[in-house]
Order: structure tokens, then C-alpha cells, then sequence
């Protein structure tokens, strides 16, 4: 199989714009890669830059993407021996690429560092411009963060592994679960259903998810993930039925994956005495109802998130090879890479019940993953 000498690539150029374009592959050197990209999930983050023109992340114009799953095609000898994979091996990218110098990445915070990043760098880039993961090829990084992955789980499903590491970390390591407690988590999108997996993971006695009434079925996956109770915060007042369920004791952990105003101002009075709120959400509105006698009298600890570390897409790893949950009923729509602009538009949007979307190079997925695996030698 002879590998071409460009690659096709879907790049946010401004509000709801999206074009193809081709760059040339780069030459590979001893220390970094190139990854033949099998699929690639659309991130809430690719939405917020595609619906507002970018973002405080994005250098438009990028090509963008970075849920990134595919296979080594080409990798240096000292690469090699760093990320502990072969050419041919299946991995997941994450997003970040961390300088190892800055004060996050030096106190263990490499997921705040924002030198360099898949799915948001100018095209423009000296080395290249296949950074992100809606391409048929991508440029891997000698700083990258790579994991190697089952050939037996579907493209489409490893795609989750962002939605389900940030349910992880931000339930267990920032929210402070523990078995037996109560999560009230706000919004049932892929980090809320995420989060789901998060708590249940963590033996939590009672998993309360809100929505409204357009997500009843993503409420319904919610309880196939482990939820015990379900709310409609447009039907139902949330306080009062989160106070029958503890018996007035309320939630240890509050977790906002949803973006609305309100949402913060409810969870104080959703998180119990001591209780802990974590909120992920980016929307750029006030609130004037937020009362802070709330936090100072319940003793109330609020963390914002951003990702999540390595550790916890380990564990999201190995809990989509598991099969434990039918996580497959979160992937609802899928397209080609050279329908990128329309995939990014359905999840901008909420469109067609969409959950989750994944941008797939179909020539390379499922069966033709192993197709791929027998090829890739002669290259």
C-alpha cells in the first residue's frame, strides 16, 4: 500500500465554516509520528468554536477534532521506544501535547497547558498542519500522549474515551466520591452520561441525572448506565425532589455538564452540608441569583474542570473495552471525513437526537481495520 503524499482535512475557518483542504504529510523523523486517523469523536468544545467562530482554544484556522483514534503508520526509533508502540498498533491521541516547563505541567496539571494542542493549532504551523483529528492523517508530536488499544472494540465506541475520563476524574478525583454517596449530575450529554459511569464506578448509592423533557431518551440511557432516578428540570422542581429522595440530606456531589446560567445557582441548593460542585460548564452569562451564604453556611467546596489526566483515560480505556455498558447506544450519528462540516453541525446544533457523533475514515474502520493492520507493513 503506498501512503499518499497529502491528506484531506476538515478546517474551521470561521463561525459555522468549515472546509476541506489538503496538506502535504510531513517527513518523520526519530522522535515523532504520523497516525493514520480511523475515527475521530465531535467534542462540545468543536461545537462552541464552530457555532461562535472559535474559541479561547482554537487558532483559526485549525483542523479540528480531538477525540482521535487510529494506528501507528509511521514512527521514529526513540518514539518508538517512548509511547511503547509499534507501527501498526491501534491508539487512542489525547488532545494535549505538553511542554513540560510550565507551571501546570511542572505541578502535574499537563491538561492546563496550552503551548500546543490537537484539534485547535494554525494551519499555519511551521512543521504542519495535520494537528487535529477530522484528517486522514495526523502529525503525532514527540510530547504526545499516546495509548495503545484493543483491535476487538468498534472506532466509534474508543471515540468516548474523553466523555468517559472526564466522568471519571470529575466524580471520583475532583467531586470526592465515595461508595454510598449521593450525585446529582446536570445535563445527560456525553460528560453527563459520562459522569454516570463515573459515579457508578465509584459505588455511589443514589445517581440522580436532570435533563428536560426533549432528553427522556437520553435520561433512558442514563438508567442503563446505573442511574437511579431521573429528573425534568422543566417539569419538576429539582430542589424538592432531590430533598425527598436523601430525605433532606441532599447531594455529596454535584456535577454541572450542562451549560446554562442556572445550573450553578441551583446546584447550591442540590449539594448538601460539606458537599462539593463541580462545574464543567463554559457559558459565557451571569446569574445575579447566586447567593454566597449558601456556600459559606453549608461549607460548600466548588472546583472548576478542564479534561482530565492520564490515569483516568486508562481507566475510561478500560472500561469501553469492558463492555459492561451498551455504551453504543451513545453513538447516534456517524459520517465521513469529508462530511465533517455536517457531523460538527448535527452535534453543534442538537440535531436529530444527536448524542454523540463520530467522524469516521470508514475505508479503515471495523473490518477494514484488519485489512489495515496487514497493509500497513508494505508501506
Amino acid at each position: 500500500m503506498t501512503r499518499p503524499t497529502h491528506a484531506k482535512a476538515a478546517v474551521l475557518t470561521g463561525k459555522e465554516q468549515i472546509e476541506m483542504m489538503e496538506f502535504p504529510i510531513p517527513t518523520i523523523g526519530n522522535n515523532d509520528g504520523l497516525l493514520r486517523v480511523e475515527s475521530c469523536g465531535v467534542c462540545g468544545l468543536d461545537s462552541e468554536g464552530y457555532l461562535h467562530g472559535g474559541n479561547a482554544v482554537f487558532k483559526l484556522p485549525c483542523i479540528i477534532g480531538h477525540e482521535i483514534v487510529g494506528y501507528i503508520d509511521e514512527i521514529g526509533a526513540e518514539a518508538e521506544k517512548r509511547w511503547n508502540v509499534q507501527k501498526g498498533d491501534r491508539v487512542i491521541v489525547e488532545e494535549y501535547i505538553p511542554c513540560g516547563h510550565c507551571d501546570p505541567c511542572l505541578t502535574g496539571n499537563y491538561h492546563l497547558c496550552f503551548d500546543l494542542r490537537y484539534g485547535a493549532m494554525s494551519i499555519y504551523n511551521e512543521k504542519t498542519a495535520l494537528w487535529g483529528g477530522f484528517a486522514e492523517y495526523m502529525y503525532l508530536h514527540p510530547h504526545s500522549i499516546i495509548h495503545k488499544v484493543s483491535n476487538e472494540v468498534s472506532a466509534d465506541l474508543l471515540t468516548l474515551f474523553i466523555p468517559i475520563s472526564n466522568g471519571v476524574h470529575w466524580v471520583q478525583q475532583v467531586g470526592n466520591t465515595t461508595v454510598g454517596d449521593t450525585v446529582v449530575i446536570q445535563g445527560p450529554g456525553p460528560m453527563g452520561l459520562g459522569a454516570v459511569i463515573g459515579a457508578k464506578e465509584a459505588g455511589a448509592g443514589t445517581i440522580i441525572v436532570t435533563g428536560l423533557s426533549k432528553d427522556a431518551h437520553r435520561l433512558e440511557i442514563a438508567k442503563e448506565f446505573g442511574a437511579t432516578h431521573v429528573l425534568f428540570a422543566d417539569k419538576h422542581d429539582l430542589v424538592k425532589e432531590v430533598s425527598k429522595i436523601t430525605n433532606g440530606k441532599m447531594a455529596n456531589t454535584v456535577i454541572n455538564a450542562a451549560t446554562t446560567p442556572i445550573q450553578f445557582r441551583v446546584s447550591l441548593d442540590l449539594a448538601g452540608y460539606h458537599g462539593t460542585i463541580v462545574h464543567s460548564g463554559t457559558d459565557h452569562f451571569l446569574t445575579d441569583e447566586v447567593m454566597s451564604s449558601k456556600i459559606t453556611w453549608k461549607l460548600l467546596t466548588i472546583k472548576g474542570v478542564l479534561g482530565r489526566p492520564k490515569k483516568a483515560v486508562g481507566v475510561a480505556l478500560k472500561i469501553i473495552e469492558s463492555g459492561r455498558y451498551p455504551l453504543e447506544k451513545m453513538i447516534t450519528h456517524e459520517f465521513s471525513v469529508s462530511e465533517t462540516h455536517k457531523a460538527v453541525n448535527t452535534h453543534a446544533k442538537g440535531l436529530d437526537g444527536c448524542i454523540h457523533v463520530a467522524v469516521l475514515n470508514k475505508e479503515i474502520t471495523k473490518e477494514g481495520a484488519k485489512t489495515w493492520e496487514k497493509t500497513i507493513g508494505s508501506v
